[in-house]
C-alpha cells in the first residue's frame, strides 16, 4: 500500500521565522519548501518538509489574520530510525535557542525520543513512535 501525500499539516508561528527556519533546517532537518513574505517582509505563509515524510507550515506570530492567534504550539515529529533521533538530538541540543524538556531516552511504548522547546516557545518532540 501506497503511503499518500501528507493531508494534516501541524501549524506553528514564529516571532523570528528567520530564526524559525534556522532551527527547522540547522537544528531539526527540516527542508523548507515554500517561503512567501509580504513587501514588508513579514512570512504570510511557509511550508518545511521532514525528510521521512509530512511536514509543518509556519508563519509570522503576531501579524493579523489567521497566524496572529497562535501561541506556542507542539509537534511530535516521527524519525525513520533510532540513528536519525540520536543525529538530531546531538545537532539540536547545543543550539543556544533550545530547551531540552525532556532528555533522550526510550519509553515504555516502544519510542527512541527527545523533547525540546525553539526560541519562540514551540514544543518538538522527535521519536520513532508511529501511532497505534
Amino acid at each position: 500500500m501506497t503511503t499518500p501525500e501528507p493531508t494534516v499539516w501541524p501549524s506553528v508561528g514564529f516571532v523570528d521565522v528567520d530564526a524559525g527556519i534556522d532551527f527547522l533546517t540547522g537544528g531539526l532537518g527540516f527542508v523548507v519548501t515554500a517561503c512567501h513574505r509580504a513587501e514588508d517582509g513579514t512570512v504570510v505563509h511557509a511550508e518545511a518538509r521532514w525528510p521521512d515524510g509530512g511536514g509543518v507550515m509556519f508563519g509570522t506570530r503576531g501579524k493579523p489574520g489567521d497566524w496572529g492567534a497562535l501561541g506556542p504550539q507542539g509537534v511530535y515529529v516521527v524519525a525513520a530510525d533510532a540513528a536519525t533521533v540520536d543525529a538530531v538530538w546531538a545537532r539540536v541540543r547545543g543550539r543556544a535557542e533550545v530547551e531540552v524538556l525532556e532528555e533522550l531516552h526510550d519509553t515504555d511504548y516502544g519510542s527512541h525520543q527527545f523533547g525540546v522547546r525553539d526560541g519562540d516557545g514551540n514544543l518538538w518532540t522527535l521519536g520513532t513512535y508511529r501511532g497505534a
